[in-house]
């Protein structure tokens, strides 16, 4: 697993499994990203008690961008470290990334989530986390990081028809 960010001395942080979605129009370059008060996000969030991470998937992919999760496929996990003491938040977040295919539903539920479309070169140094600026590094240029995750992201939908 591949881990972003540095944890802070002497700092306890909480573990948090999370389910995140890879929305992604390949034919005109564009992912599906939420603008938050803490900068730009991939769709996703933390899996509740109970929960699956495809359960947890649907269910934040709704509230954070207002589309349902038609299809959807693990592709990797990350892991990044969230270091945020003004808010207090100390995370060991545990990130599997799916590929999605999804559907317009309605508004985003939650308050302070805007869902755009974009191409990934639009959110370069905006992510609000380091593992995320890094999956669009990817999009962008998946010879230098040896990963087509947008190769990935067609494929795995295309076998889950």
């Amino acid at each position: 697993m591949i881990f972003f960010g540095e944890r802070a001395n002497g700092q306890a942080y909480r573990c948090r499994p999370g389910a995140y979605g890879l929305a992604w129009r390949a034919r005109e370059g564009l992912v599906l990203l939420v603008e938050t008060a803490d900068g730009l996000e991939i769709p996703g969030g933390g899996i509740e008690p109970g929960e699956t991470a495809e359960v947890a998937l649907a269910r934040e992919f709704l509230e954070e961008t207002g589309h349902r999760v038609q299809r959807s496929r693990a592709l990797f996990g990350l892991r990044q470290y969230l270091t945020r003491p003004l808010s207090g938040k100390y995370y060991d977040k545990h990130c599997t990334f799916f590929a999605v295919a999804v559907a317009k539903a309605g508004a985003p539920l939650e308050a302070g989530h805007r869902p755009f479309w974009c191409a990934p070169a639009q959110a370069r140094g905006r992510m609000a986390e380091e593992c995320q600026e890094w999956l669009l590094e990817c999009l962008m240029d998946s010879q230098r990081h040896q990963f087509d995750i947008s190769r990935m992201i067609v494929d795995s939908l295309h076998e889950a028809n």
